[in-house]
């Protein structure tokens, strides 16, 4: 896997990296919206669990409403109650699907059924009991009101002792109707015997009362009454009875409904706390091999990016500082190992023409070496015929006679301009093979600064490729960012996914860090291949001044081989006056006196073609010197 990896391209390694990253960012966010959905259900069953809990609720209060009223509105809401409990319990079957739940709602279901059926009995024996308790108010309030006539007569009578007994006799049943009307209201069975005892005792003590004439019939009135209400209770005891277990028939249902429903609402309670323990388990163990496998990339891909990208550094080090005996080559196929191979390439071609350069500058040395010796041996050939010249001017009145020895002089003189003529040559030669090796030098060196500047090219390039990979990572956090917002709103169901845009920051913030690091390597790779191409332009411009100086020196030679021509063509001329000396003497004096001229020209180029060699290896050591700077 690793060498696979090595020989992908550096946007293929980054894309690998960051595209495992989004992929482990998407499980994330997919195993996140599962654990959501997963709760967003649960809380659906729990709300309608609560809804039925509610419901039962709703439907005892109205049962405890109609039971004490008996009114239709509230039979009727007692009955909607029911509708609504049944159908959510029937929408609770769609939703539920464990079967402990599924049995408790049927369950459930039964009840409300049997607790339907029931609501009839008891309006029925809600509905009789109301005709015998409208009967006996009826009867009470007339009591009431025949006791209240006796007590206010013997108030008028002063009778106030049988007064205040009727008074008494009238609280007492009072008290007896109020205890029946609170156990009624309160559900619970009246107790006939006692009833009956209180009542008797009642009646006992009005027809133990000594009233007046007048009011007897009133008495008798109350009596009559009562006797009514006591054969009313004896004669209908299966009315409270069947409204007493028609009741606790429906309390009994309803505690069952009430239980089941509880018992549906703790089991959702329940699955909800493992649902979301066991979410929370996925999410970490997800979030933790998502970080786990994030790191193993990032490290991967900076190992195989930084690896090469030093030891391309090192190799730049050296070829600045001018060491071009490394050799460098790597089997990568990526942009890393193509940019070593072609640096080791450029180092082996810098080698080889370095080489070159030293070879021609040594040659050039000794040859200005030669022409330094040939030019002196010129000049000092020039100072002798100088010599010979003042000779013949000084001998001019011998001339006459010695026109065959000044031929034989002027003979010496043409083969010593012949020489120097050769020489200067030679000379010529020799420059014009400097100019041309030093112009391929400076050829050779424009071609290195372009392989530089191709160099320094693609380091631009792959600093555009981390400009990219700033920017995803840039991206990315932002992305984060925004998701930790989002959770943040979503407040306690978000927590989870605010966890894991955390850590997708981090990485996010950490791959910048990586790229800033690449980027930091990148930027002394481009100024170490500035470094060298400064140093080559420079070089290229040293060798183009040397060339234009060996032209110059190249011009000065054509002039000493132009003024040896002269000296040639004055020593024919010599040639002719000497074998006409005998006859023209004057005219060989004013020839002699032209050659002495000549001389001095001659000997002043010579001089000056003297120091031009000297300069010229002056520049072939300087040429040395640069060329030693470099280890081939």
């Amino acid at each position: 896997m690793m060498n696979f990896l090595e020989n992908r391209l550096i946007g293929t390694k980054l894309a690998l990296g960051f595209g495992s990253v989004l992929i482990l960012t998407l499980i994330v966010g997919i195993t996140s919206m599962y654990g959501v959905s997963s709760l967003l259900s649960r809380a659906d069953k729990v709300r309608l669990s609560n809804e039925l809990d509610h419901n039962i609720v709703d439907m005892q209060v109205a049962r405890e409403h109609f039971v004490t009223s008996g009114s239709e509105t509230d039979k009727a809401k007692l009955m909607d109650l029911t509708r609504q409990l049944s159908d959510k319990l029937a929408k609770s079957k769609q939703l539920y699907n464990g079967p402990d739940v599924l049995e408790l709602i049927q369950k459930t279901s039964q009840s409300i059924a049997d607790y339907e059926k029931t609501l009839t009995p008891l309006a029925e024996a809600r509905k009789k009991w109301d005709d015998v308790d409208k009967q006996a108010k009826n009867i009470l309030t007339n009591v009431y009101s025949q006791y209240n006539l006796i007590a206010q007569a013997l108030k008028n009578s002063n009778d106030q002792n049988n007064a205040l007994e009727v008074l008494t006799i009238e609280n007492n049943l009072y008290s007896l109707t109020s205890m029946i009307n609170n156990l009624i209201a309160k559900g619970q069975p009246i107790p006939v015997d006692e009833v009956t005892s209180r009542l008797n005792a009642v009646i006992n003590k009005t027809k133990a009362l000594s009233l007046p004439d007048n009011l007897q019939s009133h008495q008798q009135q109350i009596l009559t009454l009562l006797n009514q209400y006591d054969e009313m209770g004896k004669s209908n005891p299966e009315i409270a009875s069947s409204l007493y277990s028609v009741k606790d028939k429906l309390l009994t249902l309803s505690k069952s409904m009430n239980n089941n429903i509880d018992a549906i609402t703790h089991l959702q309670e329940e699955k909800s706390k493992a649902d979301g323990s066991e979410i929370n388990g996925l999410v970490i163990a997800v979030t933790v091999i998502a970080i786990l496998i994030g790191i193993f990339f990032a490290l991967l891909i900076r190992h195989m990016i930084t690896k090469p990208m030093n030891t391309v550094i090192q190799a730049v080090e050296k070829i600045s500082s001018g060491d071009f005996t490394q050799q460098l080559h790597t089997e990568r196929r990526d942009e890393l190992g193509k940019l070593l191979n072609h640096i080791g390439d450029m180092s082996k071609t810098l080698n080889s023409l370095i080489s070159e350069i030293v070879s021609g500058v040594m040659n050039l040395s000794s040859t200005s070496e030669q022409l330094e010796g040939i030019s002196k041996q010129g000049q000092s050939m020039m100072q002798s015929q100088r010599d010979e010249t003042d000779q013949v001017a000084t001998a001019i009145n011998e001339m006459s006679s010695t026109v065959a020895e000044v031929a034989r002089n002027t003979e010496t003189a043409a083969g010593a301009t012949t020489k120097a003529n050769d020489i200067v040559g030679q000379g010529n030669t020799m420059i014009n093979g400097a100019v041309t090796l030093i112009e391929s030098l400076a050829e050779d060196l424009n071609v290195t600064s372009q392989a530089m500047e191709q160099l320094k090219s693609r380091t631009d390039n792959v600093g555009n490729v981390l400009e990219v990979i700033k920017t995803v990572a840039e991206q990315t956090n932002l992305l984060a960012l925004n998701a930790a917002i989002e959770a943040a709103r979503a407040g306690e169901a978000g927590r989870g996914f605010a966890v894991v845009a955390d850590e997708v920051r981090g990485l996010a913030s950490r791959t910048q860090d990586s790229a800033k690091e690449i980027e930091d390597l990148i930027i002394e790779l481009q100024n170490g291949a500035q470094d060298s191409l400064t140093r080559m332009m420079s070089s290229r411009d040293m060798s183009m001044e040397n060339a234009e100086k060996a032209k110059g020196v190249l011009t000065l030679f054509k002039n000493i081989n132009e003024q040896v021509g002269h000296v040639q063509d004055m020593n024919q001329q010599i040639a002719t006056a000497a074998e006409e000396q005998s006859h023209v003497s004057e005219e060989i004096s004013r020839s002699i006196e032209n050659v002495r001229e000549l001389a001095d020209k001659t000997n002043e180029g010579a001089l000056e073609s003297v120091q031009a060699v000297t300069n010229l290896r002056t520049l072939s050591h300087q040429l040395k010197a640069l060329t030693d700077r470099f280890k081939i």
